[in-house]
């Protein structure tokens, strides 16, 4: 299973922003992810993520992932 980054877009300024947060396909799939909080490092804003929120970036390539996500 791929390596990803889970990425998330601020919703005060706008933009995408890695998380830090590293997982596969399958765990990401099967977990929860809610209430997750991230600082976005452009507006330094403090926001609540949940699983819908985050896109998946191949963590090797910085390629998106296929998916209904995708960073801009």
């Amino acid at each position: 299973m791929a390596r990803v980054a889970l990425y998330v877009q601020c919703p005060t300024c706008g933009a995408v922003f890695d998380t830090g947060l590293r997982t596969d396909t399958g765990s990401f799939q099967r977990g929860t992810f809610a209430a997750n909080y991230h600082t976005c490092p452009h507006c330094k804003t403090q926001e609540t993520y949940r699983k819908a929120d985050y896109r998946l970036v191949d963590a090797r390539t910085g390629q998106p992932l296929p998916g209904p996500r995708r960073p801009a």
